[in-house]
């Protein structure tokens, strides 16, 4: 789906809005990613602005990291996205998204180049990790496994 963003052209560059952070970000191919992601989880998944996050900073083992987008429900973390430019996920991304996951505590991991979603979440019980078809609407209560 095409999405109308907002352009703006300053200095030579390129900026796009950003509809969480109410300001412009210059445009880059993973800032476009992460608004088309931020676009889809609110306009067709029904998610509200306010439960999103972007570009969230904390503290692990003690350097400063950065997490693309963070879905809250309920005040908790729901969702941790990493965008990322490249058409092929590689296992360090899959390392990083999981290893932050350990220290957020969220239910379900996303990593995404927008045309392919890496959807999963981590089962402690069971030591496994289970992989979903798509992004749940957020009424649902949840993705069917595949």
């Amino acid at each position: 789906m095409k999405y109308n963003f907002y352009y703006k052209y300053y200095n030579n560059n390129t900026y796009i809005y950003c509809i969480i952070r109410n300001k412009y970000y210059l445009f880059t191919k993973e800032e476009f990613i992460r608004q088309n992601i931020l676009y889809h989880l609110i306009i067709n998944k029904g998610y509200d602005i306010s439960s999103i996050f972007v570009e969230k900073y904390f503290i692990f083992n003690k350097v400063k990291k950065r997490i693309d987008i963070i879905v809250y429900n309920k005040k908790k973390p729901y969702i941790l996205i990493e965008c990322k430019y490249s058409c092929i996920f590689s296992q360090k991304v899959f390392d990083q998204i999981i290893k932050y996951s350990f220290f957020i505590k969220s239910n379900y991991l996303i990593i995404t180049n927008y045309i392919n979603n890496l959807i999963f979440k981590i089962d402690k019980k069971n030591n496994r990790i289970l992989f979903f078809n798509k992004i749940p609407n957020f009424k649902e209560k949840f993705f069917i496994k595949y």
